[in-house]
């Protein structure tokens, strides 16, 4: 089951996507545009005893008016293409808007209807006797209209209650098979979990695309497109693992109020359940301070990391700046990442990414490994032997936890 959030910029779909999904996944923001890429969730809805509706929900990027308006129209119409149930959300207190009309008008040209329902959602109906204002949307076409407020909660067991009912009556075409099933929020929390962080615009979302081998992620020229930390579930070289896609941290100087210092929230958290992260640098520019200062947050947050110098097609004719010496900068300046494996790529081209799944994968075994006591006591011991300043004396040394 795939249940896609459509709309126009912030009638609330997001507040809808938390709501439907559980917790607190999607960024919500008074500030129109702030989901750009598809974001995708598992849900597990219980409905009394042994009654039970799983599936993914889909929140995409407004639809109209702003900058990267022909990026989410293609997002959104990729996500609608896969859609069982599509939910377009409007604002009851705003009313019918004419943008409102247009994105029915995609969804119609999109010939979703003849694939998948379409139902409209009147958000933002907080007070019972908004409700009188929802008959001019029945003018958009679509059968069912419902009311709800996303924030007060009001109206969304109702939905989830009309969406359980309507998915016991449909009739599937054929059985999906186990790999178009959708994935468990107990299977996706168990797998190993890859952020990918840097500073804007260094090919974080294109190397994502690149490994997903669909485009997931929108992609632009201009710094500071993902602003929502988004989760894809992906095989690397037959290895199953979730990517995160983070938002650009800027320095402090140039992050603006509001939705950038969200996002640095978002990436800080995704770094906090990553497994590992690849730091992507440009590979024009080198290791900056900025790039140091992500560096430290990685290690600070204690995940694993790559070190990937992306946009390294650009540097085929420079000679005067090897693979050697990008590889002693990043050594000289980032010494406290000394153990971190590089990779030079072009997420453009899908080059340098052969065997990035096996070196993830080695990277989470290392880190999952139990040391018997005694092995690290006895290294400790030949330490003391070369430098003791204190004279101490270790009777044992014990492990007491793994992937820190």
């Amino acid at each position: 089951m795939k249940i896609t959030i459509v709309g126009r910029p912030n009638v609330g779909k997001s507040s809808l996507f938390n709501r439907l999904v559980g917790r607190r996944r999607a960024l919500v923001h008074d500030f129109a545009g702030v989901t750009r890429d598809r974001v995708i969730e598992p849900f597990e809805w219980e409905f009394g005893e042994n009654a039970t509706l799983k599936g993914e929900v889909i929140d995409t990027g407004g639809l109209g008016g702003n900058r990267f308006d022909a990026e989410i129209h293609v997002q959104v119409a990729y996500a609608l293409r896969n859609a069982d149930l599509v939910l377009l959300v409007v604002d009851g207190r705003e009313g019918l808007l004419p943008h409102d009309e247009e994105v029915a008008r995609l969804l119609l040209r999109e010939n979703v209807q003849g694939r998948a329902p379409v139902w409209v959602v009147v958000n933002k109906l907080d007070d019972p006797r908004l409700e009188d204002t929802m008959s001019e949307f029945y003018s958009l076409g679509f059968e069912h209209v419902f009311p709800l407020s996303a924030e007060h909660k009001r109206g969304v067991e109702a939905i989830k209650d009309e969406i359980y009912a309507w998915s016991q009556t449909r009739e599937s075409e054929e059985e999906a098979s186990d790999e178009s099933q959708p994935l468990s929020t107990h299977h996706l929390d168990h797998l190993p979990h890859i952020a990918v962080v840097g500073k804007p615009n260094v090919g974080k979302s294109t190397l994502v695309n690149a490994l997903l081998g669909e485009r997931r992620m929108v992609v632009s020229d201009i710094a500071g497109t993902t602003v929502d930390a988004v989760d894809s579930y992906v095989r690397i070289d037959d290895h199953e693992m979730v990517l995160v896609d983070t938002a650009g941290i800027r320095r402090k100087s140039k992050t603006e109020q509001g939705v950038e210092v969200l996002s640095i929230v978002q990436t800080k958290k995704a770094l906090a359940r990553a497994d590992v992260a690849l730091l992507v640098i440009d590979g024009e520019m080198g290791p900056t301070d900025q790039d140091e200062k992500i560096g430290g947050l990685i290690e600070e947050a204690g995940a694993g990391v790559i070190i990937i110098f992306n946009k390294w097609d650009l540097m085929k004719n420079k000679e005067d700046f090897t693979r050697e010496d990008a590889t002693n900068l990043v050594r000289r300046k980032m010494g406290y990442l000394n153990y971190a494996p590089i990779l030079f790529t072009s997420a453009l081209n899908g080059t340098g990414l052969k065997h990035l799944g096996d070196l993830i994968q080695d990277i989470v075994q290392q880190r999952s490994q139990d040391l018997p006591t005694k092995e690290l006591t006895e290294l400790a011991r030949s330490e003391l032997e070369v430098h003791n300043p204190q004279n101490a004396k270790i009777y044992y040394v014990h492990q007491t936890g793994r992937r820190p």
